[in-house]
């Protein structure tokens, strides 16, 4: 009987154990952030993506990064196309950078010349910030103190 015992709260401690022990696929990642102002605006992405594509026309990579606003308003997004086929921080002008109402109740703002300064970029990870005008075609508005910090899939 006391072998069934011992047996038993060995078992149970091994169970315990083992369970307080964490795999790296139960690890969080951390969040993606997409963010910016727009005139007296603010947008922040609840929902942000990167990825990594090749460009077709210049055969050049493009670091795409995209999200939605929490209320599913608005979608942003923001294409880096670096000037050599690698991934590489520093500053680049000439970036893309659209932001349109899901529900097309007005016209979107797009901007083909916004500045972006990259901070740290690998195959898995991306951040920096960006500034410059977009449009609707009529308005013009100033974007300022945009940020990103993306995992990229």
């Amino acid at each position: 009987m006391r072998m069934k015992l011992l047996l038993v709260a060995i078992i149970a401690v091994l169970g315990v154990g083992l369970s307080a022990c964490s795999s790296k696929k139960d690890d969080a990642r951390p969040a993606s952030s997409f963010f910016f102002k727009l005139d007296k605006d603010t947008y922040q992405s609840n929902s942000t993506e990167a990825y990594v594509t090749d460009t077709v026309y210049a055969g050049k990579k493009t670091l795409v990064v995209d999200g939605v606003t929490n209320n599913f308003g608005y979608h942003m997004e923001l294409m880096i196309t670096f000037p050599k086929d690698s991934l590489t921080t520093g500053s680049f002008e000439g970036v893309e950078m659209s932001l349109m109402q899901i529900q097309q109740k007005e016209m979107g703002y797009t901007g083909r010349n916004i500045k972006v300064n990259i901070t740290s970029i690998n195959s898995k990870h991306a951040e920096g910030t960006f500034s410059g005008v977009l449009s609707n075609g009529d308005i013009e508005k100033p974007l300022t103190d945009g940020t990103f910090k993306v995992e990229i899939y």
